[in-house]
Formats: structure tokens, C-alpha cells, sequence
């Protein structure tokens, strides 16, 4: 018996031994993702959210999406489909989201930006570079809000960035429709031709159900572009930007006594956005003047630390990302936000600005410098990277390491501080990019 009993555990060992490498093998095969082809048009379809013009009908339709939760890796309770189509000024996406009782479609908020995750809704995200790190975010519910950020090095959506692009949408006896138009200088592109990083995402709330297109892991969300799929036979032209928005305000105030004279008080800026290359662009800002954002939402503080309320300036917006130096708001050694305040929440008048942000030659760039602030910093995720973080009014160039090039400010006094000196903070982190 105990003869047999070794024989037995022996030959299941040998086995096992010999199975575990093609387990290995077959575990370190990459998983094929999908792929999804556009149609070239010439004639713009018209933004109704009823896709019933000719071309919605002659392009394939991208469908089989597959559940995150609540039931991860089988196929979504409900079928979506989703088209593709392109010219020389846009991007259109056409999505039907089918349902058996569209009388149940859940919808809390209609406030743009407002989040999705806890009603019916569709969300998209273009990795323009396929970096598989940095995308941007379009998304809608039933009833048609305006949702749009953007990813950085793979994390948390930044719902702050606002895109300039349009969507409608209808609600049928059998499904919900949504039309995208997104014009190409809403979007950052290399040159052509173009492959992109692309995904889905449909929430079907009454189910509590998340279904990608291409297959996400349950802890993953939309931002986890190393796993997205691609978009190819794109074949755009990279526009460069330019936008400028001056402003001109003034005011009068006259005492109506004999002789008195009247104080005039005019003032004026500009804010501009250039396009360095097609993957580069400048923002210069003259006399800044941020009385057009939106205010802070109200927030009552029943704790002993300070509130955080997001930046909402769009000088600071586009590719915040790259300044960021930290974890996001439990560590966040720059905060823009403090750029235009002294030591005590007063304000201090920004004159002057530039902003240079984006890609060059396979290298995140982002530079910023606000009179009197300067902070900036070159790197390419991947290797160690020191970064520099401060309150100062000059920049200097450090040395490269592990292929990353520093620029960091010289000390100098903060305005309104007395005492000439600066804060200084240097983090260290280990960055690998996904391949």
C-alpha cells in the first residue's frame, strides 16, 4: 500500500513538473486585444443623437463587451454597439446602448462633469500617442451631460480639463442613442499615420454592471490604457493650435461737484494657446484675469485640516499631469492652486504666465513659470526620477539621470514673505513604463 501510495505522488509530482512550464509559457502570452478600423467620410453627419444618416449604417459596428463587475469575464447583460467615423476636422463616435426597459434607465445629475459611475452612462478614452500611459476622456448619460478628462501616467481621471466637443443624445423603445463630435484641435496627435490606444466603457447602473470592450480586471478602471485596444488607419493631419481670448474691462467714477473730474480705470488681457509642433503647445497669459471660472463648490470643514478644492483656471488645466509631484491630493507637493496666494490666502495678481506642455521626442514635457512662480520638469516614465517642487522666481537646469533631464528653481523669496527665503522639496519614485 505504501508502495503504490509513492508510486502514485510520484508520477502526479512528475507531472506537475512537467505541465508548469507550458502554465508559464501560457500565463507570459500577451492577451490579443481588440482592434477597431474608422471610416473615412467626407460628409459630417448631423449631431442629433439619432444615427440614422447612410454612413452610421456602413461602418462595423464594435460590440462584445465584457463585464469588470459584477460578474467579471462573462459577456454584458445588454448589447452595446459602437462606430466609428472620421474627417479632416472630427472625430465621431455613434454608440447604441441597448436595453430591454429603457422606462428603468437610471439618471441622477445633469450638471456637465458630473460623475457617471452611479447611473447609465458611456465612456470612452483616446490614447492619441499610444503611450499606454496619458488619454483623454469623453463620456454622456442617457439624458446627454457633457463629462471629459484626462489620464496621466495611468491613474484617476482629472474631470477638471474641459475639451471643446458635443454630443447628443435620444432615448428609444429599445435602446438609448448617443452621437460624439470631437474636433481634432480638441485632441493632441502625433503625425500620420496614427494608431491610437482606444476603449469603452458602458455603466448599466439597475444591474450595477461595468463592461469594457476591450477585457479590464475588476480593480482596473477606464484610465488603465496599457490594456486598452488600438485604433488604426487613421490618417490625420496634426493641426497646430491657436486660440487667444483677450479680455477688455473698465470703469468710471465721478463726484458731480463743480470742476471734479472722472476716474477712468481701464484695463485689458489676453490669454493664447500656440502649437510649437503638433505634440507641443505654449499657453502665454498677460494680465490674467479668472473672473469667467467656476466657483468652489461649498464644502462645510467639521475636521482640523484644510479643504482641498481642485484647479479649475484653465492656464493650469491641459496636461496637469505632468507637473504632478506626489500621490494626487494625499501628497501633492505642487499645487497649483497656491499660484496667485501669499502665505495668508491673500491674493496676489498674476501679470504674466507661459505654460509649455506636452511631447517631444518620446520625452513628457512640462514647463510652467507664473510671475512669480517658476516650477518645471522634463521626464520620460521610465528609471528613477528625481523631482523638483517650489516657491521661487528663477529656473536653473539640473543634470540628466536615467535618461531624464531635471529643471528645477533657484531659491528665491516668495511674494509677500519677509524673511528671503524658499521652501524646497524633493521626492524620489521609481516610474516604469508599460509596454
Amino acid at each position: 500500500m505504501t508502495a503504490r501510495w509513492i508510486l502514485s505522488a510520484t508520477c502526479t509530482a512528475i507531472a506537475f513538473v512537467a505541465f508548469l512550464p507550458l502554465a508559464w509559457a501560457q500565463q507570459a502570452e500577451p492577451v490579443p486585444r481588440p482592434v477597431a478600423t474608422p471610416l473615412r467620410i467626407t460628409d459630417a453627419p448631423i449631431i442629433d443623437g439619432a444615427l440614422d444618416e447612410h454612413m452610421w449604417q456602413e461602418t462595423m459596428a464594435l460590440t462584445g463587451f465584457i463585464q469588470a463587475d459584477p460578474l467579471e469575464g462573462l459577456p454584458a447583460s445588454e448589447e452595446t454597439e459602437v462606430r466609428i467615423l472620421y474627417d479632416d476636422n472630427a472625430i465621431f463616435v455613434g454608440v447604441t446602448c441597448h436595453d430591454r426597459d429603457p422606462s428603468q434607465i437610471v439618471t441622477i445629475e445633469g450638471r456637465r462633469d458630473s460623475g457617471l459611475n452611479e447611473m447609465d452612462s458611456f465612456q470612452m478614452i483616446f490614447d492619441t500617442y499610444r503611450d499606454r500611459q496619458n488619454g483623454f476622456v469623453f463620456g454622456t448619460n442617457s439624458v446627454g451631460i457633457e463629462f471629459d478628462g484626462q489620464v496621466s501616467n495611468e491613474g484617476d481621471i482629472n474631470a477638471s480639463w474641459d475639451g471643446s466637443w458635443e454630443v447628443k443624445t435620444q432615448i428609444n423603445d429599445t435602446s438609448w442613442t448617443a452621437e460624439f463630435r470631437i474636433p481634432l484641435r480638441t485632441l493632441r496627435y502625433g503625425p500620420p499615420p496614427q494608431v491610437w490606444g482606444i476603449n469603452f466603457m458602458r455603466n448599466f447602473q439597475r444591474n450595477r454592471e461595468k463592461s469594457y470592450w476591450s477585457p479590464l480586471a475588476r480593480i482596473y478602471d477606464l484610465g488603465r490604457l496599457s490594456s486598452a485596444g488600438e485604433l488604426r488607419g487613421l490618417e490625420l493631419k496634426a493641426p497646430r493650435n491657436f486660440k487667444a481670448f483677450p479680455y477688455v474691462i473698465t470703469s468710471a467714477n465721478r463726484n458731480f461737484t463743480p470742476g471734479a473730474r472722472t476716474d477712468v480705470n481701464p484695463d485689458w488681457g489676453v490669454d493664447a494657446k500656440f502649437g510649437v509642433t503638433t505634440s507641443l503647445n505654449l499657453d502665454v497669459t498677460y494680465n490674467t484675469d479668472f473672473a469667467q471660472v467656476e466657483v468652489d463648490t461649498q464644502q462645510i470643514n467639521l475636521t482640523r485640516f484644510n479643504l482641498r478644492f481642485p484647479e479649475k483656471r484653465p492656464f493650469f488645466l491641459e496636461n496637469s499631469g505632468l507637473f504632478t509631484v506626489g500621490k494626487g491630493s494625499d501628497l501633492d507637493l505642487f499645487f497649483s492652486r497656491r499660484i496667485g496666494l501669499d502665505d495668508q490666502g491673500n491674493l496676489v495678481p498674476i501679470k504674466a504666465g507661459a505654460r509649455l506642455s506636452g511631447k517631444a521626442r518620446g520625452f513628457n514635457v512640462g514647463m510652467l513659470t507664473c510671475r512669480p512662480i517658476i516650477a518645471a520638469m522634463w521626464t520620460e516614465g521610465r528609471g528613477t526620477i528625481l523631482r523638483p517642487c517650489a516657491r521661487a522666481g528663477n529656473c536653473r537646469a539640473g543634470p540628466a539621470l536615467a535618461r531624464s533631464l531635471l529643471i528645477g528653481p533657484r531659491p528665491a523669496a516668495w511674494p509677500g514673505s519677509t524673511t528671503g527665503t524658499a521652501l524646497w522639496a524633493w521626492t524620489a519614485s521609481s516610474v516604469s513604463a508599460k509596454r
